[in-house]
């Protein structure tokens, strides 16, 4: 199975999910390792099918579920209604918005399939369009959306219900201005909640989007104005919750700037924090466990850069190294890697994914020394 993170960033022009198809099926980079989210999924599609009943809270939603290539599919309107979730339409965009943040889902229905953003940062997963009907699958619901989801194989059932607080509450905060012709809209992340270390936490993402502004405006001001009238410049801040369980807060963000020329360019960071201290956690302290997981996760890496033919120059990529970009998912971790840095801008941004049961000794719980 394979895995990108493409970066979906708006314009002030129409985007179709004519554009978004374009820029959005990019090379891939590898998932290593079945996550611990899709183990039911993968079992239970081994015979797709069609009849798999859904409800929310105990009461069926009043349409079915289905499932292939190894998750199952859930209807979003009947989803929607069932659970009160907002599901809105921008007629200019063509964008669906599914939620309210921090759970919110972006979704473009193209040529069948559906492109699905958490927070406006792009997923590897995809929906499905069947019959006029999207569908989303069941592990980006449990991921992203704030939804815990059970599957019965005796009745062929998906129980759906909201997932459990973990005391934590995440409010969306936005630095948005027009600034000498230059388009600014950065979002972060703003948490609430008893946990000791949320100030600390707060205060990190706030400098970080406060950077990414004044970066952004110094390099404005240096360039001067654009020369063609059709363009301006831009910056785009986004970010997901990609983890927040078992004490520890997993933050993606996102920040695309444009400056001209053909295409903008977007870095990607992970912030894992311990959220009773307000401490950047490492993989290192993750993997502890085992004391050779670098090696095993580079030999991971290495041949799968190898397999692509991706690299901008062969045989480049030696390490992770001692502090790689990293984020906690359910299932386990996702290293992730610049545009440019190892691969051509239109390889987006390679993302390995690999569950913790794949590296360390079994029963090994990742989260006990933090």
């Amino acid at each position: 199975m394979k895995r990108v993170t493409p970066t979906f960033k708006k314009t002030t022009k129409m985007m179709t999910a004519a554009v978004l198809t374009a820029g959005l099926l990019l090379p891939t980079t590898a998932l290593l390792g079945t996550t611990d989210a899709n183990a039911a999924t993968v079992t239970a599609s081994a015979q797709a099918t069609k009849n798999v009943k859904v409800t929310w809270n105990g009461k069926a939603v009043g349409a079915n579920a289905f499932q292939a290539a190894s998750n199952t599919y859930v209807p979003v309107k009947a989803l929607a209604k069932a659970a009160g979730l907002s599901l809105t339409y921008d007629k200019t965009t063509g964008l669906y918005m599914l939620g309210t943040s921090p759970n919110k889902l972006t979704l473009s229905p193209y040529e069948g399939q559906v492109w699905i953003g958490a927070g406006g940062v792009g997923l590897q997963a995809q929906g499905r369009v069947s019959g006029g009907t999207m569908y989303v699958p069941l592990s980006v619901l449990r991921d992203y959306a704030g939804i815990d989801g059970a599957w019965n194989a005796s009745t062929k059932t998906v129980a759906l219900k909201p997932a459990a607080s973990t005391g934590i509450k995440v409010t969306e905060k936005t630095l948005k201005k027009t600034n000498n012709g230059a388009v600014i809209d950065i979002r972060y992340p703003e948490l609430s909640g008893s946990a000791a270390g949320i100030a600390k936490i707060n205060a990190t993402l706030k400098q970080h989007a406060e950077t990414f502004l004044s970066d952004f405006e110094k390099q404005v001001e240096e360039f001067g104005p654009l020369d063609s009238r059709d363009m301006h410049y831009e910056a785009d801040g986004s970010y997901m919750i990609a983890y927040n369980k078992n004490g520890l807060l997993s933050v993606v963000t996102q920040d695309y700037g444009f400056y001209g020329g053909a295409h903008g360019g977007t870095v990607q960071s992970g912030y894992n924090f311990d959220v009773k201290t307000g401490k950047e956690v490492t993989l290192a302290q993750l993997l502890k466990a085992n004391p050779n997981h670098r090696s095993a996760i580079d030999k991971k890496i290495a041949a799968e850069f190898k397999k692509q033919g991706s690299l901008l120059e062969e045989g480049s990529f030696k390490t992770i190294g001692n502090a790689p970009g990293f984020y906690v998912t359910n299932g386990g971790f996702t290293i992730f890697f610049q545009q440019y840095e190892y691969t051509p801008y239109a390889a987006g941004i390679p993302s390995f994914d690999f569950t913790f049961a794949s590296l360390l000794p079994k029963g090994t719980n990742p989260f006990a020394g933090m």
